[in-house]
């Protein structure tokens, strides 16, 4: 399944951010177009979460996924979206099996 929502804020500033989901994995994408500076929406980054539904809360793996700190921002390219894809497919964890 694949939802989305989109935000229109002053100053031109727009936002978007959708979400493909698989079972308890979900990969978020925003997009926004650097808070007006750009004439589209180009500027992209990647989010892998897994939800627990015995927890019932949320957990951020994008840094398990692609190596670096937690708050590294993953640029939404074509490199990267194959990788956060074929882990979205993956029925197993071992994140290093990428």
């Amino acid at each position: 399944m694949i939802t989305a929502t989109t935000m229109e804020m002053s100053g031109g500033s727009k936002h978007a951010n959708f979400v493909i989901h698989n079972g308890s994995k979900m990969i978020s994408v925003s997009v926004d177009n650097s808070g007006g500076r750009m004439h589209s929406m180009a500027r992209a980054d990647i989010r892998l979460l897994f939800t627990d539904p015995l927890e019932g809360g949320v957990e951020d793996v994008t840094s398990d996924v692609f190596g670096g700190r937690e708050a590294d921002i993953v640029r939404g390219d074509v490199e990267n979206m194959d990788r956060a894809m074929k882990w979205l497919r993956m029925a197993r964890w071992g994140f290093n099996t990428l």
